[in-house]
């Protein structure tokens, strides 16, 4: 038996070599090495190959990483073969490596699996006022000081404050608002005052001369600053159980430096939409609305990230055209093809529009991984297409919620961007942890 083991090595080689070659597992080599699948959904590996090579092959999972949420005796997905294939089915939430195995041992194809838990949140669609306070004070321009002689002069400048940086202490202090700013600078009069400066998340200390503004009849340091932004937008989704909601589905921006801004504090309310200005090619159009304290959602901000903003509500946010929590759908589930909004257009009342998911790049993690169209003929004569304070309205595919629209096409506004619910998920502890 020994003498003839080196030419059993040689014919297995050979009928791997082989193997290799046919149509069927080259289509099985080329298969992602990576695959999410929801809880209950099942993905078909499909291949017709000649029995005698179809018998020898298998499918194992082998290394299941088990979630503290369910039985550890159950595994993370399961693998049944059947006439065209096998089928692999998601049990529960964890992840798992499957290996394609010829004889037994030897290995063909790896596939990392993993099973993504089942989500249901309350659909969005509410209008909302956004009023956010940043984290100290971030210096937007540059402000000349005129003296006796009418020479002008910038001295946080000139000491290297940039625009873009955030101002957090200075003279020891916390400054959260301009007024701050200036009742510090005014109490030090000529002394040198200490800046500690957040720029690009690193912290810099600055010393800045304050000098006198024959102008103002005070002493200043030639800055415009900003401590935070108001502005109108869209709920995207509310959580019951955890009173948790998301909105936006992209970063608040300073409008003069474009950088996000880092939350100190900040809350929402209820909003009512008193005129639409359209958008055109060239020129976005947005929604002019109206706070209400009064109205039924009010809750704070607690994170200003590139998927949204996030944070909690007081109350129970409910959508009257969907009675019931709606499923979440994932990257993976989205496709070219119908789908529908949700949004506000005339004072407090949500309304379903139709769209068009035109492309999807499931693998896109920026924000842009849909490329949506509206269709509604309703909407395009009101809007124009997709406007300002319409970032945030959530996107209907198959009775799932797969994400929110974030941007417009500046020259093609029925045209823009919608953000994944994976994205904006991946920022809410309680739905990450799970």
């Amino acid at each position: 038996m020994r003498k003839y083991r080196p030419y059993l090595g040689v014919i297995l080689c050979i009928m791997f070599i082989a193997l290799c070659t046919t149509s069927s597992v080259r289509t099985i080599l080329s298969l992602p090495d990576s695959q999410r699948l929801v809880v209950g959904e099942s993905s078909n590996i499909s291949f017709k190959l000649p029995n005698a090579i179809d018998e020898k092959l298998d499918m194992f999972v082998i290394s299941p990483t088990r979630s503290v949420f369910a039985n550890p005796d159950d595994p993370t997905v399961t693998i049944s073969k059947n006439e065209l294939g096998y089928e692999i089915t998601a049990i529960k939430p964890g992840k798992a490596d499957v290996q394609l195995k010829l004889l037994g041992y030897i290995p063909i194809k790896n596939l990392a699996i993993e099973a993504m838990p089942n989500h249901r949140v309350v659909v969005g669609g509410h209008s909302i006022g956004v009023v956010l306070q940043s984290r100290g004070i971030m210096v937007v321009g540059f402000a000349p000081i005129l003296d006796t002689n009418g020479e002008k002069s910038y001295p946080a400048k000139d000491q290297g404050i940039e625009i873009g940086d955030l101002i957090l202490r200075v003279a020891d202090e916390n400054v959260t608002s301009e007024q701050d700013l200036a009742n510090i600078i005014d109490e030090n009069n000529d002394c040198e005052v200490d800046f500690t400066i957040k720029r690009r998340d690193k912290l810099i200390n600055i010393k800045v001369i304050p000098n006198y503004c024959e102008e103002t009849k005070r002493n200043r340091i030639g800055l415009y600053v900003r401590d935070g932004v108001v502005g109108v937008g869209t709920m995207s989704f509310w959580h019951p159980e955890t009173k948790e909601y998301a909105a936006l589905g992209h970063i608040i921006m300073d409008a003069d430096t474009k950088q996000g801004i880092d939350v100190l504090k900040g809350k929402i309310v209820s909003a009512s939409i008193e005129t639409i200005k359209p958008g055109k090619p060239g020129k976005p159009g947005e929604k002019i609305g109206v706070f209400n304290s009064k109205g039924s959602i009010n809750g704070d901000i607690s994170k200003n990230t590139y998927f949204g903003i996030y944070g909690t509500t007081n109350d129970e946010v409910r959508n009257p055209n969907v009675a019931y929590t709606m499923e979440v759908g994932y990257a993976h589930q989205v496709v070219p093809g119908k789908a529908e909004i949700y949004t506000v257009i005339n004072g407090s009342d949500i309304e379903c529009f139709n769209v068009e998911i035109e492309k999807v790049y499931p693998d896109r993690e920026n924000g842009k991984g849909m490329v949506i169209k509206i269709t509604d003929p309703r909407l395009i004569s009101i809007t124009g297409g997709i406007i300002q304070g319409m970032s945030g309205s959530p996107i209907i595919q198959n009775s799932r919620i797969v994400g929110a629209v974030t941007h417009v096409f500046l020259n093609d506004p029925v045209r823009g961007y919608g953000v994944f619910m994976d994205n904006m998920l991946s920022e809410l502890p309680s739905f990450a942890n799970n």
